[in-house]
């Protein structure tokens, strides 16, 4: 039996596979920046709902961050990796408002479908602890694409004065033109944690100005603060800013 010929077919069809598959459209990645969700449509045992709520997403150099006041439990906040994949993006939680989430190695794949204004994003059989199963549909609008030297994920290392509460901790995520922040510590025994997104200009060189959108702080929305921001190497971000006449210092070092 002659197998040259067999080959020659083989290696054939192995090249116009390889072809096709060079010649599938590819969906370019989501632009970088930050998102404001304009509602979302939730389908839990057959009736479908509609909700809107304040709450902002960023996407900058593969992180992302999120997070809005929940009706039923409260200051929901997350951050972590943020891979694309031709339409998919793969999350994976580093931390939340409660804490670490690295040893519990989570991802999600996110199917997102871009628009002119920005993207929807489908989550199917979320499930809740008390057994509950929901399908959600999330429509984004794009806030801004602005780009800065700052922008990343940034978990709190150091803060100059020693912060009232030794368990003191934030996370903080800068892209898009606005930032979000998140932290959790202990004041009189009982566990608090607060949330807060805004707008960031930058006005010269490393002072900006921070104006409150939205948080679970009473009286935060609105606000301005003027901050200083230097980066540390690559990796090390510091904040500084007044506070009843003090100068605080934050080290963040980037996640």
């Amino acid at each position: 039996m002659n197998i040259k010929p067999l080959l020659v077919i083989l290696s054939a069809l192995l090249l116009s596979n390889c072809s096709e598959q060079q010649n599938e459209p590819q969906i370019p990645q989501l632009p970088d920046g930050a998102y404001l969700l304009k509602e979302v449509e939730i389908t839990e045992n057959g009736e479908v709902s509609i909700a809107r709520r304040d709450q902002i997403k960023i996407y900058s150099n593969n992180r992302y961050m999120f997070a809005f006041m929940h009706p039923e439990i409260g200051v929901d906040a997350g951050a972590g990796i943020a891979t694309w994949n031709n339409g998919i993006m793969i999350e994976e939680p580093v931390v939340n408002h409660d804490g670490s989430l690295r040893e519990l190695n989570l991802s999600f794949d996110v199917a997102i479908e871009q628009t002119q204004n920005g993207f929807i994003q489908s989550i199917k059989g979320l499930t809740y602890d008390d057994g509950r199963s929901l399908d959600m549909i999330e429509t984004w609008n794009i806030a801004s694409n602005q780009e800065s030297p700052f922008d990343g994920l940034w978990e709190l290392e150091s803060a100059t004065p020693i912060a009232t509460s030794n368990d003191f901790a934030e996370i903080k995520m800068i892209g898009g033109g606005h930032f979000i922040w998140t932290n959790r510590f202990t004041l009189d025994g009982s566990k608090e944690k607060n949330f807060g997104f805004g707008k960031i200009d930058f006005t010269i060189e490393g002072q900006a100005i921070e104006t409150g959108l939205t948080s679970s702080v009473e009286g935060y929305a609105g606000t301005t603060h003027e901050i200083e921001l230097k980066l540390i190497g690559d990796n090390y971000l510091d904040q500084k800013f007044s506070m009843n006449g003090t100068e605080v210092v934050h080290r963040y070092k980037r996640i």
